[in-house]
């Protein structure tokens, strides 16, 4: 008895394919001829190699009808007295079963049994079909659910990566207990059991230990490190912190590390200050001498603070600061402060207004959907302690001007517009102050050698702004007291000798931004000091079987005067070969302004020895505190009102936990 099926259906790949003939097809999405022979193999493989993502978009399409089609066949005998047997392939496209009569009396006996349902399917079936999956055994099963018990190796994983998840994505212990992410995981691993939050606290300490003693031996074999600190208030706790970080480099890339945030529970003096800071080097294992720098703002207590716990000379006034009060300073001239208010006004007005803003978001709309991937333009609110915001305010206002103009006409109660003068006026300053935020942006970062950029930076900021041309009056004042402000608080950045031996050494700029020449020949002398200085440390002192030698020596009268020649000899030597090596260094082409600085004198370490040392050494001081500032920004996003009772031990625990790199956690 036989039994023919209804027809097969069509396979869900040939949605990418049209026909050609027979034997040929066309991709629709690459216009690729491919040979399909009567079946859809080629197709199939045409799509997984080529178009990836189509694949699996019909790859669970796929498996699903296929899984469904052959339990189907299987498990509604034809006939209660036959099995199902493989199919025979007919013209029409349709499937015939024919049937296998019991087990005979010689099959019984030892004669080989026919296959088996899964084993025909898995053997004859089209290639379209994918077979059925066999049952897992139960080792395997067994061995699944030991993996998810308490010390199973994957539940360590899933622990693993939700304490990771905590520490980086600035999570509260609480989401352990929250309904979604507990379906979300009963989802995912079922057999996993969620940790409570006290147990989530013990491992987060765990972690931090062993991660820690890790960073410190790091640190305690770094001979060059700078640190930055600051000093933030937490507004919901009125509770102030001092905020640390070390930077570093190894080979040609820049390290940053988190060391945390301290409680400050006294009065903020120098004193204070500096004997916490001296404190967490002690509890990190860094040798004083070992701190090339320490990058703060200008405030009176912590330069003093650094003065005493390392000293005058190890301390650098953060640039990023320093551009912030040139910004201020333009400020002095009224007219402008009087505009910069009137577009504060305006802004708040539109922050503070929902009908407002309706209609603005509804103008931009349009040419915001003109321009693909073209995030939503909004009015941009500026903060006293940010001055590059008031910078943004403006540039935005000036965009959006026509629209500000129509919406401020329609509502009687709305702050005044600008004039044409004074939107005159905003445009001529923009250009004066666009130098100020491009090196603002510019010296901001921690990846990148930023020390050495400072001098130069600070030669063609003022370079642009003095050739400016500017024609409003007001703006001309802007201009005047922008380029007073950068003289009165940049004027000697020359002299500063950390900077000024980073610019020499660094292959980018070497002496070429020097206004000042004494500046620049000072710095020179320095680096010939450094050299000499590291040429006797690594000089081996006279051995005692030399001194024995000299003592059975016949007395001489002129062994001083031997001695004497000796060292001039030696001096002279030795000044020679340092001042070849620097002046050929010098005399080198310079380096282009895109490349890394550290990458460069890799090459040159073994033509420059006693140079590489050097510039290895200032090069990676960074040139801000701004990553200070960033960790004070973390730590908004971390102490919050629903985790107002968070501790600041914790909290320093969390905030170094998401500073290190994902390879260290996994130890």
């Amino acid at each position: 008895m036989s039994v023919i099926m209804g027809p097969k259906k069509k396979s869900s790949v040939w949605q990418f394919f049209n026909k050609i003939d027979d034997k040929k097809t066309k991709c629709k999405l690459c216009q690729k001829e491919i040979k399909s022979a009567g079946n859809t193999t080629n197709l199939i493989g045409h799509i997984r190699n080529v178009h990836k993502a189509a694949y699996l978009e019909i790859q669970p399409k796929q498996t699903t009808f296929n899984a469904v089609t052959t339990t189907d066949e299987i498990s509604n005998p034809l006939d209660l007295d036959t099995k199902v047997t493989p199919y025979n392939k007919m013209d029409d496209g349709v499937l015939q079963f024919q049937p296998v009569p019991s087990c005979s009396g010689s099959q019984r006996s030892g004669a080989p049994l026919p296959k088996t349902v899964n084993e025909t399917i898995d053997s004859d079936l089209d290639e379209n079909v994918t077979p059925l999956k066999r049952q897992r055994t139960i080792q395997a099963a067994f061995k699944d659910i030991s993996s998810y018990s308490e010390s199973g190796a994957k539940t360590r994983k899933l622990n693993n990566c939700l304490l990771f998840m905590i520490c980086k994505d600035h999570q509260p212990f609480s989401i352990v207990e929250n309904e979604g992410f507990k379906t979300l995981m009963k989802t995912v691993a079922p057999q996993y059991k969620l940790p409570s939050r006290t147990t989530l606290r013990r491992w987060l300490d765990d972690k931090y230990e062993v991660i820690s003693e890790t960073i410190k031996k790091m640190l305690s074999s770094i001979e060059d490190i700078t640190l930055t600190t600051d000093i933030w208030s937490d507004t919901l706790n009125m509770k102030s912190f001092l905020g640390i970080t070390a930077h570093f480099g190894i080979d040609i890339e820049l390290y940053s590390v988190t060391l945390g945030v301290y409680e400050l529970d006294e009065r903020h003096t120098s004193d204070y200050l500096s004997e916490i800071l001296l404190k967490v080097c002690q509890d990190w294992k860094i040798d004083q001498e070992n701190v090339t720098a320490v990058v703060t703002d200008n405030a009176a207590n912590i330069v003093k603070a650094i003065e005493l716990a390392f000293g005058r000379r190890k301390h650098i006034p953060c640039f990023a600061h320093t551009l912030n009060l040139v910004a201020e300073g333009t400020m002095i001239c009224i007219e402008w402060r009087n505009i910069v208010s009137k577009v504060k006004s305006i802004v708040t007005w539109f922050k503070q207004s929902c009908i407002a803003s309706d209609e603005l978001r509804k103008a931009t709309a349009a040419a915001t959907e003109s321009s693909a991937g073209a995030a939503e333009v909004k009015l941009i609110q500026s903060v006293d302690t940010r001055w590059n915001s008031t910078y943004y305010m403006l540039q935005r206002f000036l965009e959006l001007r026509s629209v500000i103009n129509d919406i401020l006409f329609r509502h009687p109660r709305a702050p005044a517009m600008l004039s044409a003068s004074e939107i005159s006026t905003v445009s001529s300053v923009i250009m004066v102050l666009r130098p100020l935020e491009a090196a603002t942006k510019e010296i901001s970062g921690d990846k990148y050698c930023t020390s050495s950029k400072i001098i130069p930076l600070v030669r063609c900021m003022l370079s642009k702004i003095t050739s400016a041309v500017i024609e409003d009056p007001v703006a001309k004042e802007v201009q005047k007291l922008a380029i007073n402000e950068i003289n009165k608080r940049m004027g000697s950045i020359e002299h500063v000798n950390a900077l000024a031996i980073a610019s020499i050494l660094d292959p980018r700029f070497k002496r070429m931004h020097f206004n000042d020449p004494i500046a620049c020949s000072n710095a020179v002398t320095k680096i010939k000091d450094l050299m000499k200085k590291n040429l006797h440390s690594n000089e081996e002192p006279e051995s005692d079987s030399d001194k024995s030698d000299k003592n059975e020596e016949a007395f001489s009268l002129w062994t001083d005067h031997h001695k004497l020649v000796h060292r001039n000899w030696k001096i002279n030597k030795s000044e020679d070969v340092l001042s070849d090596e620097l002046s050929v260094y010098l005399r080198t082409p310079v380096g282009r302004l895109k490349e890394n600085p550290l990458e460069i004198w890799r090459d040159y370490k073994i033509q420059f020895p006693k140079l590489y040392k050097i510039a290895f050494k200032y090069l990676t001081i960074v040139g801000t505190s701004v990553p200070s500032e960033r960790l004070f920004s973390q730590a908004g996003l971390v102490m919050t009102e629903q985790r107002n009772r968070l501790k600041g031990k914790r909290l320093s625990k969390l905030l170094f936990l998401h500073s290190i790199d994902k390879k260290y956690w996994n130890m």
